[in-house]
């Protein structure tokens, strides 16, 4: 268990594998079980571990009004990196965790050796008309939050979209290590349903010429846009990569906002590639 700034828990997980440290971080509403479809194709390549940000996962909030402001997450991901020793390392991460990886370099550019970030949502403030949807917001809070076991809750989340496109093994990772038992039986989402969506209400518009001091390698991911409520972290992933003086952005055609979760081999091997050179 990590403490943030503000005293706030993150949790961190060791994955084990071999090579230099790499540390993986997740989406909104989700946690670095996510990644599992991924890392037999990285522990070949790098001692892995994943971050699970203040309310998701493992973690508990310490009050029910925790701070959700986007750089208490890229503290999050500073207080990870200071347990692993406050070197320089990998850094690779979807959506939130791209975000909050962007801001924690965006403060400590010096901690970071290269980004692998997939449609990191951030929004520059040249685009300030994007909002995210409020059914985005409003079906978070809808959410169901309890299963009678862990095997309901992926029946569950495997027969409708945005999981239904997922593998298997990556959506197993997120329903195992996002629930928790209940003392009356049965399980229950670790992140609460009106949490992501105070999540998904969160952020401020940046300047993308502030990204300059970002001077590491850097691979922007892009699944195939959409025009629903993902279109818009495909919209700015190629300013992202633009911004960034050794950005790279490297489109995925067929996979979605969630492409880690679908295709953890291809993913994989666009950072062994990056992280390897």
């Amino acid at each position: 268990m990590l403490i943030s700034a503000d005293g706030e828990h993150a949790a961190l997980h060791d994955f084990g594998g071999q090579g230099p440290d790499l540390l993986l971080s997740h989406g909104n509403g989700l946690n670095a079980g996510t990644w599992r479809a991924a890392l037999p194709h990285l522990l070949p390549h790098f001692h892995c571990y994943g971050v699970d940000l203040r309310g998701h996962g493992a973690n508990r909030p310490t009050r029910p009004d925790y701070d959700i402001d986007r750089h208490r997450f890229a503290e999050d991901v500073r207080a990870a990196i200071d347990a692993l020793g406050g070197r320089p390392l990998f850094y690779a991460a979807h959506s939130l965790g791209g975000a909050s990886g962007l801001q924690a370099a965006l403060r400590w550019p010096e901690l970071f050796r290269a980004l692998w970030l997939f449609e990191p949502v951030v929004q520059p403030d040249s685009m300030p008309s994007l909002e995210p949807p409020s059914f985005l917001i409003e079906a978070s809070r809808r959410r169901r939050m309890e299963f009678d076991s862990v095997d309901a809750a992926l029946a569950n989340f495997a027969a409708k979209p945005p999981f239904n496109t997922a593998d298997p093994e990556a959506l197993r990772g997120y329903v195992e290590l996002g629930m928790r038992e209940l003392p009356g039986g049965g399980v229950r989402l670790t992140c609460e349903g009106q949490d992501e969506a105070r999540v998904f209400g969160s952020g401020k518009p940046i300047d993308f010429s502030t990204f300059a001091v970002v001077t590491c390698p850097a691979v922007i991911g892009r699944g195939q846009a959409t025009a629903d409520a993902h279109a818009i972290p495909a919209a700015v992933a190629e300013p992202i990569a633009d911004a960034l003086p050794n950005g790279r952005l490297q489109d995925f055609p067929g996979l979605s906002h969630f492409g880690p979760m679908e295709d953890g081999a291809g993913c994989a091997a666009s950072m062994v590639a990056l992280f390897g050179s």
